[in-house]
């Protein structure tokens, strides 16, 4: 029986899954998952573009790491058919900096993050799909640097969860309404360049 992926937060923690994660192309599986609800690993390779055959070692690897959730489906005279699903949502990542490996970790996925993100933002320069003015604005990208009060950060942080929300409360599978968008965003102090020593 098809098991849906439970209604609330899963939280990334541990090392083992913080590397299954930060592997290449493993996020956007899990961001695809999200998006579709409950699929087969050719209903993700259709909405990514990618041949299945390249995706069956990522989702065991998520599988068997407690990122996604396998069921079964049986119809009479199919062979039965493994799903996906999250094991919970949102899945959030919680970062640890305090041990080295995890704090590599979270650097090498927060590359592939902003990787995935200038791979989208590309694709979407097309005058077909981008709206770049407007209350419709879908395609931006800027980066802005300024001095924040600690209330200021509050604020940022309540308007980053306010926006982040409105990911999250998206209804997936059958029943989605809209068209997919993809969000990448950071906020980080300055933190002084590390001199490098010569040779």
């Amino acid at each position: 029986m098809p098991r849906a992926a439970k209604s609330q937060p899963y939280f990334v923690s541990s090392l083992n899954q913080l590397l299954a994660l930060a592997s290449p192309g493993r996020e956007e599986i899990l961001n695809a998952v999200n998006v579709l609800g409950q699929c087969s690993v050719p209903d993700i390779a259709h909405f990514l573009g990618r041949p299945r055959n390249a995706l069956y070692y990522h989702v065991r690897a998520l599988r068997d790491r407690g990122l996604l959730v396998e069921s079964t489906s049986q119809r009479e005279g199919i062979k039965p058919t493994a799903l996906y699903d999250l094991p919970g949502r949102p899945v959030i990542v919680r970062y640890d900096l305090t041990s080295p490996r995890i704090s590599k970790a979270v650097v090498r996925l927060a590359r592939l993050r902003f990787r995935a993100g200038e791979r989208a933002f590309v694709r979407a320069c097309n005058a077909d799909v981008a709206v770049t003015q407007g209350p419709m604005r879908n395609l931006w990208v800027s980066h802005w640097k300024g001095r924040l009060t600690d209330a200021q950060l509050r604020e940022a942080n309540v308007l980053f969860n306010k926006l982040v929300d409105l990911y999250r409360r998206t209804t997936t599978g059958d029943n989605a309404r809209g068209s997919p968008h993809g969000i990448t965003f950071a906020i980080s102090p300055v933190a002084p360049a590390q001199s490098r020593s010569r040779k």
